[in-house]
């Protein structure tokens, strides 16, 4: 069956999802965030987007994109690839990174400019990371700094909402915003992950259970599969090998 074609926004402007293959994370460090960021930065120039919001979640990233109708998909490819190439290099791996098509959806209005924009500045709050406005891996640093001396077009953004303090009002009031979802099924960050372990198995930080004896390590690595941490995390945020934790 043919792939249905692409929604076209008349206003040129986008709310883009890029998903981690399997809902696998995509970031492991700081390093590989500082790699994506100069990359959305360099393909969004090359290409002639505009950037006006971005969020680097562990699994997924946000992006509020304009004048994109002659080259989302273009500027979208660029960025999957020269990302991708960089992962499976650095992390000595093979295969798909990200998960099929990028998402994508229209916005049309004002109103639901404002919306995504907020929707997308307040992913690491809603996913239980910190408040929004102390994530360090979104826009919304330039955004409370009031900076313009950013590939964001916040100048943009600013005129969308009028004033400063409009905007900064409208981020930080309680909303139930609901837009073009990363999956149905929520994903815990690494960081969620390694609370849950540190609590439900009363250890100081997750990599103790590698000291456990091999029948205790293995129940504990049934149960904490059991509650939805998956494989590749688990193995990830335990330093155990993947393939003792496919078969605990």
């Amino acid at each position: 069956m043919s792939r249905k074609p692409r929604k076209k926004s008349e206003s040129q402007i986008y709310h883009v999802i890029l998903r981690g293959n399997n809902r696998q994370s995509i970031f492991f460090n700081d390093a590989d965030r500082f790699f994506i960021i100069n990359r959305i930065q360099k393909y969004s120039e090359q290409t002639n987007i505009e950037l006006y919001a971005y969020c680097l979640m562990d699994n997924h990233i946000h992006l509020l994109v304009g004048k994109a109708n002659p080259n989302l998909s273009k500027f979208v490819q660029k960025l999957a690839t020269s990302y991708a190439m960089y992962f499976n290099r650095k992390y000595d791996r093979c295969g798909h990174l990200f998960q099929g098509r990028f998402k994508s959806e229209p916005v049309e209005t004002e109103d639901y400019f404002k919306t995504v924009f907020r929707y997308i500045l307040q992913n690491p709050e809603k996913a239980h990371i910190c408040k929004f406005f102390q994530y360090k891996w979104s826009s919304c640093q330039f955004v409370m700094n009031e900076t313009t001396d950013t590939f964001i077009n916040l100048e943009y953004v600013f005129a969308i909402f009028q004033s400063k303090n409009s905007l900064k009002k409208f981020l930080h009031a309680e909303n139930t915003d609901s837009c073009m979802e990363y999956e149905n099924v929520p994903v815990m960050s690494d960081t969620l992950c390694s609370k849950i372990i540190k609590e439900k198995l009363k250890l100081d930080y997750p990599s103790q259970i590698k000291t456990q004896t091999q029948e205790k390590m293995y129940k504990s690595l049934r149960y904490l599969k059991q509650i939805g941490i998956n494989i590749t995390q688990l193995s990830r945020i335990t330093e155990i090998p993947r393939h003792i934790v496919a078969q605990a």
